[in-house]
């Protein structure tokens, strides 16, 4: 409900109406790397006045997803080269291996934020300047949640796994600045508020590794889509005039595109030219339904 916003939903449709998947990805991370190092400005003059362990923590979290978004901006370059000798299916799968290398990024800030939580416990110091904080941090959540609704948008869109990745990242760091405002504002009660906060934002950090992670390997072992999706292809299938059964359909998926390889049945006493009709409507019909797709279709007798 958050990210999903009717209102906004329809004018993001009426802004890229015309913008291919290509497109909107590329805008997507470009955003993201301009919102990253406004955050990363503006943390570091507030973290330099208040010392807060929290406030570091959302500041390195923020370097990692510069630098995320970085790669990802390049590796989306990459990802759209067509094929060549050395890739005879093209570079898709750059995605899923850009999504790992999020992955272990995710990871090592999680732990550095539990690292500086250990040590905040051990030496706790008291912080200073936190109206600076507050202020920062709320600014922080505002330019977050923009690229995050517009990054949920685009991978609604394009089902881009390199801005599905991006997404979470700063989806950490929206709750991160939350957090981050909660300990301001109860560090002159509580003494160890920060540290409490700091493991919190450094657990969901760590659980956001474990979606990346998981969405990336099913990209690199080549994971079917899912099951309602390959029903909603069934049925496209079985709509098709000439088409006696679906004996095979195999689906992957390869970044922001789709392959999709079915053997239907087709009658035995018609022409070669009424199959090439029937399984060209088949390639029609699917191609209708995905954006980017790769179909190939093979007609048999039936059993």
């Amino acid at each position: 409900m958050l990210f999903n916003i009717n209102i906004f939903d329809k004018r993001l449709d009426s802004l890229f109406k015309n913008s291919s998947s290509e497109s909107l990805a590329k805008a997507s991370i470009v955003l993201a790397v301009i919102t990253s190092v406004f955050l990363i400005i503006i943390k570091v003059c507030a973290w330099l006045l208040t010392d807060s362990i929290s406030l570091q923590a959302s500041l390195n979290d923020s370097c990692l997803d510069a630098l995320s978004s970085f790669i990802a901006f390049h590796a989306l370059k990459f990802s759209y080269i067509k094929y060549d000798k050395g890739h005879n299916f093209g570079h898709e799968k750059v995605e899923g291996v850009v999504a790992l290398f999020q992955c272990l990024i995710v990871i090592y800030s999680g732990l550095m934020i539990f690292r500086e939580s250990y040590e905040m416990f051990l030496n706790p110091k008291p912080m200073e300047n936190t109206e600076v904080g507050i202020a920062t941090m709320i600014i922080s959540c505002f330019a977050v949640y923009q690229l995050l609704y517009f990054q949920r948008y685009v991978a609604k869109k394009t089902e881009s796994m390199i801005v599905k990745g991006d997404s979470l990242h700063y989806l950490s760091d929206f709750f991160m600045n939350i957090c981050v405002i909660i300990s301001l504002v109860l560090s002159k009660f509580f003494t160890y508020v920060d540290v409490v906060c700091g493991l919190t934002v450094g657990s969901f950090v760590l659980y956001n590794a474990c979606l990346i992670f998981k969405v990336a390997l099913s990209d690199l072992m080549d994971e079917c889509l899912p099951e309602n999706e390959q029903n909603r292809i069934k049925k496209k299938i079985s709509a098709v005039p000439g088409v006696k059964a679906i004996k095979i359909l195999r689906t992957r998926s390869a970044g922001m595109k789709k392959y999709i390889e079915a053997r239907i049945a087709v009658d035995a006493n018609i022409t070669i030219k009424e199959v090439n009709v029937i399984t060209e409507n088949v390639e029609a019909k699917i191609n209708e339904m995905f954006e980017n797709v790769d179909v190939i279709i093979k007609a048999e007798l039936p059993e």
